[in-house]
């Protein structure tokens, strides 16, 4: 695994995590553990941090000011928020933090993984093919797409904590030669990535930032002529009515739930990437149902099962209920209640979002950078 001057964590930032988090457990599912190894102290800040974010907007959830503070402050309220969260979501979710196209008679990690395999697909990726994953969490796509297309991929992430695990995941699992982590906020890429890749895309993490455009821009910046961008959007769809009190609501519990400064809409997402300069060759809504989906949300809403159980309303309910009675044993650090509790609320928006038919965590955009003359 070849690394960049410059862009991996520095020995501060490492002293930091570790001081937050103890030393890191790679065990996806050792959350007791984890939550119990975090920095007290540091841990409540982070969450204060987080939520602090949110509190002036219980009168009035259009506040400019409040808005205008998240956007200017997206990438340190996203590090916050994936600070804290991404236990929560290796434990209850898995290594790939997004959501899927779901066919009948689908398990979840089947269609987690074709949703993957879709976009590379898309992408046309192999053996000889560089790509960027622009928002790799804790790399779970990065290393199934890696599989796949034997394609050399390079995670990008701004979560100091993030890289660590991806770095231990890749070598763990004999994908050192595929696989590379740059340290980087994906709205200020570093240079040095200039027009090195074939194509890249992003899985549900352009959404932490500030604008679309901020992020589009850096990505048509590291990629070669002609190379292909393939981004999947959390955006409202033209059902969303800005004037109806309830699907604002709904909306804005998703933002605050999964660290959105403001979520855009399929019309902005769209017009962000031809205002950088890409070139749109198809787009999609792939949360569009017909008669061999089932709903991408019934994985938090529905039936109970054993594989599955955790992100059920009940599994989550009860997660609720056990980390706060963690807490309260002083055996999970300190604000690892309100984590769970506000993860809760913000899947319950999000099931809302889908039943109303106003938000898609799946709006798929296929792009690419002109060729120069």
């Amino acid at each position: 695994m070849t690394t960049l001057s410059g862009t991996t964590n520095t020995l501060a930032e490492i002293d930091l995590l570790k001081k937050h988090h103890g030393e890191i457990i790679y065990d996806s599912q050792a959350f007791v553990s984890k939550i119990n190894r975090k920095n007290a102290a540091l841990n409540r800040e982070i969450v204060d941090s987080y939520t602090g974010m949110w509190n002036k907007d219980k009168k009035d959830i259009e506040d400019r000011e409040t808005i205008q503070k998240r956007q200017e402050q997206a990438q340190h309220m996203a590090n916050a928020f994936y600070d804290i969260v991404t236990d929560f979501y290796e434990y209850g979710w898995g290594e790939s933090f997004h959501f899927a196209r779901c066919y009948k008679g689908d398990t979840f990690d089947q269609s987690i993984k074709r949703h993957e395999q879709f976009l590379a697909l898309k992408l046309g990726l192999n053996e000889k093919h560089r790509t960027l994953d622009v928002g790799c969490g804790v790399g779970g796509p990065l290393r199934e797409i890696a599989r796949l297309s034997r394609a050399h991929v390079t995670g990008l992430n701004n979560n100091a904590y993030q890289i660590e695990r991806c770095k231990a995941y890749s070598k763990k699992l004999g994908l050192e030669k595929n696989t590379d982590f740059v340290k980087g906020d994906f709205t200020n890429i570093p240079h040095e990535l200039d027009g090195k890749f074939d194509s890249a895309y992003a899985i549900e993490a352009t959404v932490h930032s500030p604008k679309l455009e901020a992020v589009y821009g850096e990505v048509l910046r590291t990629l070669k002529p002609g190379g292909l961008f393939f981004t999947y959007e959390w955006v409202t769809t033209p059902k969303y009515d800005e004037n109806n009190p309830e699907h604002k609501s709904i909306v804005y519990g998703i933002e605050q739930g999964n660290s959105i400064p403001k979520m855009s809409s399929y019309e902005q997402a769209l017009e962000a990437a031809k205002n950088v300069g890409f070139e749109v060759i198809e787009y999609e809504d792939l949360s569009t149902l017909d008669d061999g989906l089932v709903p991408w949300y019934n994985t938090l809403k529905g039936q109970i099962s054993f594989s599955g159980f955790r992100m059920t309303r009940f599994g989550r309910w009860t997660t609720k209920k056990f980390v706060s009675l963690l807490e309260l044993l002083r055996i999970a650090a300190p604000g690892s209640a309100e984590v769970a509790n506000f993860l809760n609320s913000a899947a319950d928006a999000l099931v809302l979002g889908g039943e109303t038919e106003i938000f898609t965590p799946m709006f798929y955009i296929l792009l690419r950078k002109p060729n120069q003359n």
